[in-house]
């Protein structure tokens, strides 16, 4: 997935945004990306999101470009990414820290099964209910798509994101809460510190930025349908075309 970037050494030397200095870059898997602009300044932009916000981005943008089989992907990955979040901010707000949470989540890392029971666990014993789960026909379907090579048709993917949405949404409203809403935001925080330390030692400048997407920590609007959301991403304009345009114009 692609989002803008911009040279911030440009914009702090010049007091305005530099379009030149504009661009659509690939959002890397640690959300850290390394600008250099055609002045050979070297700025890194930290996206704030954690990843299973980016990966639900991808799934709707999936959908809409027509990939079907990576937006089911996409959406699994991000449920399972929001399950791994979940259980990291609970135990850090009954006071485990992340050196301790790292060795222990490393014992599951690579058994998604392992880490449905570590989820389950945590959210029965900090709610006193099991979460909402995937339905077995759509975890079936999940199986079928990336293990057997299944390929999906546009509504398979619409009802599995459907479900996938239906399952996230209790677990992002108790994140909102009250009870974690201070220990998401030191949560998030650290992640930005944490991969922003590479760049500072190299002497770049730094900066965050925040996207919008689809399951999202940062807002108070929820998601509700799948579909609407489909649809209105198709209708926003095409940023790099018209980046593109106003580059040769």
């Amino acid at each position: 997935m692609k989002t803008f970037s911009i040279c911030m050494q440009c914009q702090v030397e010049t007091g305005v945004p530099k379009l030149s200095s504009y661009t659509m870059v690939q959002i890397p898997d640690d959300g850290v990306i390394e600008v250099a602009c055609n002045r050979e300044h070297r700025t890194c932009i930290i996206i704030q999101q954690e990843k299973f916000e980016i990966l639900s981005d991808m799934a709707i943008k999936a959908i809409v470009d027509g990939y079907y089989r990576d937006a089911v992907s996409s959406f699994a990955g991000s449920l399972e990414r929001l399950y791994e979040f979940f259980v990291r901010a609970t135990c850090r707000k009954h006071g485990i820290d992340a050196l301790t949470f790292a060795p222990a989540w490393k014992e599951m890392s690579n058994q998604s099964e392992r880490q449905l029971g570590a989820f389950i666990g945590v959210h029965l014993m900090e709610t006193g209910q099991p979460p909402k789960l995937l339905p077995q026909k759509q975890t079936s379907f999940r199986n079928a798509v990336i293990h057997k090579g299944k390929f999906p048709e546009r509504d398979d993917a619409l009802r599995f994101g459907q479900a996938v949405l239906e399952c996230a949404l209790p677990i992002l409203r108790l994140l909102k809460s009250e009870p974690y809403s201070s220990t998401v935001q030191t949560l998030v925080m650290e992640s930005i510190r944490d991969r922003s330390m590479s760049a500072r030692k190299e002497g770049m400048r730094t900066s965050t930025q925040c996207i919008s997407t689809f399951l999202s920590l940062a807002t108070a609007e929820e998601q509700t349908d799948v579909r609407t959301a489909v649809t209105n991403y198709a209708a926003w304009p095409n940023f790099e075309e018209i980046l593109k345009t106003s580059a040769t114009s």
